[in-house]
């Protein structure tokens, strides 16, 4: 139980870098980068020592998207990548919350089993937003009449599958977890 609670402020630890690390990148892709090809692109030279390369890429279904955007005098980055963002740290809120509880030594608790149930639903909302976004977007532009260059997307690819698959092994690590609780409950009962 030790090692897990120990493992656990380290993993914390990783969740904020990552997820500061994805903010900032992004961040920094929007204000600074150039659009090209459907994404946003950031090279820092360092001093000629080294280069880095930040990007923000949409999906295949949202590049073709992001691309009618920045023909139509729109920025992409604000539009779809905000949003696109989002999903991300649902996640990591999420993690953070499920490995302070190992960290106070709860592993099998019905707290645990609600983090990996809302993970789920995050990936499973996220079917969805990839879905019908787009189609929100353009919709929304053409109605009100500022865009009529920007047409209705919808596509379903790999990524909503991958999705999918993520969402449903959250679920079932989640119902795992919860039976997990309910044994340990009818041992310590029975104890």
């Amino acid at each position: 139980m030790d090692r897990i609670v120990s493992l656990s402020k380290w993993i914390k630890l990783l969740i904020v870098l990552l997820a500061l690390l994805q903010v900032s990148s992004y961040c920094g892709a929007m204000m600074f980068g150039e659009f090209q090809a459907g994404e946003y692109v950031l090279t820092i030279d360092w001093w000629g020592w080294f280069s880095s390369y930040l990007a923000v890429d949409f999906g295949s279904p949202w590049q073709a998207l992001a691309q009618r955007l920045y023909d139509a005098g729109f920025h992409p980055g604000l539009i779809l990548g905000s949003v696109e963002i989002l999903p991300y740290l649902f996640i990591y809120y999420f993690l953070y919350q499920l490995f302070g509880l190992y960290q106070q030594g709860q592993v099998f608790t019905a707290a645990n089993f609600r983090c990996l149930s809302h993970i789920a639903l995050v990936f499973l909302a996220w079917i969805l937003l990839s879905l019908f976004y787009p189609m929100l977007v353009a919709s929304t532009l053409h109605f009100s009449g500022i865009s009529s260059a920007v047409p209705m997307y919808f596509s379903l690819g790999s990524q909503e599958l991958k999705y999918a698959l993520f969402g449903m092994v959250f679920y079932c690590v989640a119902w795992v977890m919860k039976h997990a609780t309910e044994l340990q409950e009818e041992v310590e009962l029975t104890i």
